[in-house]
């Protein structure tokens, strides 16, 4: 793999998502105590991305809130044209462009940065490191409203055809685009070539990798195993699907670290709790914002804490509330 030390990430903020029927922008709610875009931006961050920029448009205030404290560049995408045209209002915050740059969607909390590293690898590798565009794919039993991967008999990425520009052919395919993109420093001069000659008038960004093409340079489609890391929230259902597969994610991961759940499909956590080895969880307990639990300590059934901590060998008692509070091992 090539040596890539300027990676950027551009995180897609500036939609309303009215099917979220709420005046919080969509990317601003929250599932395990973070807001879905700072999800986004951490999962960059641990992929080794040294600059994120951040695009809003819709509810902005809102979403500088969310993202308070993370280290991040805004751009004000005025008009909402298109994702392409997102991209290109992005530009404005780099002096040059990055040798690599994620494009990265604001609803989609679940990408894994291990994930983003394999994608960076394959983009770096090759012939033709770091030029062109590598794209992530899905395979979906249901990809209706998705964008369509197209691919020649060889089975060599083609293009992306969207669902209202797609013929019936094209339509019963379900390799879909979940919107994951990287592009390289050559990607930029080719933003000013897209158009809007679509049924939705608008600048797609999935028009990019034709246009790589056109140009010569490599478009690599990589297929993920787990079509779940893209999932994205449109609206309330969608969100608690969010939510369900991270807190499995969480209690798995405390889980193969040494902590028992009595009940884990019963338990919630912010995904900012420590849970040292030996610590045991029993049925319906949430714990949330920076709690604490020392090794050993035990927390009862239907606790709810909030900024606590549980000191090794303790117990917080079953139907306990409390906030910013210690449990004494003593």
């Amino acid at each position: 793999m090539s040596d890539v030390r300027d990676v950027a990430a551009v995180i897609l903020a500036a939609g309303q998502g009215t099917r979220m029927r709420s005046s919080l922008p969509k990317v601003a709610h929250e599932i395990a105590g973070r807001a879905l875009a700072a999800h986004v931006v951490k999962a960059a961050r641990d992929a080794g991305v040294v600059r994120v920029v951040v695009v809003v448009g819709h509810g902005e205030d809102w979403v500088r809130d969310a993202l308070a404290g993370e280290d991040v560049t805004f751009v004000r995408q005025v008009e909402q044209r298109g994702t392409g045209h997102a991209l290109a209002t992005a530009r404005e915050a780099f002096d040059e462009a990055p040798s690599a740059t994620f494009v990265l969607n604001g609803d989609g909390p679940l990408v894994r940065p291990e994930t983003l590293r394999h994608l960076l690898e394959v983009h770096a590798a090759g012939p033709h490191p770091l030029r062109g565009v590598t794209l992530a794919t899905v395979t979906v039993e249901d990809p209706t409203g998705l964008g369509r991967i197209v691919r020649d008999d060889a089975g060599t990425f083609v293009s992306i055809t969207e669902e209202a520009d797609a013929d019936d052919a094209t339509r019963k395919v379900r390799e879909v685009n979940p919107g994951l993109f990287l592009v390289g420093a050559d990607a930029w001069p080719r933003l000013d070539r897209l158009g809007d000659d679509n049924a939705q008038r608008e600048m797609y960004l999935t028009d990019l990798p034709a246009l790589t093409l056109q140009d010569g340079d490599p478009v690599r489609a990589v297929p993920l195993a787990d079509a779940r890391e893209t999932l994205a929230a449109n609206d309330r259902t969608e969100l608690a699907q969010l939510e369900q597969v991270l807190q499995a994610r969480i209690r798995d991961a405390w889980m193969r670290s040494g902590v028992t759940f009595h009940a884990p499909e019963t338990t919630y956590l912010h995904v900012d709790v420590h849970l040292a080895p030996d610590v045991t969880i029993e049925p319906g307990v949430v714990l949330r914002r920076g709690t604490r639990v020392a090794a050993g300590a035990t927390i009862g059934a239907h606790a709810v804490l909030e900024g606590c901590v549980v000191e090794e060998g303790a117990r917080a008692p079953p139907l306990t509330y409390a906030v910013d509070r210690t449990f004494s091992g003593s």
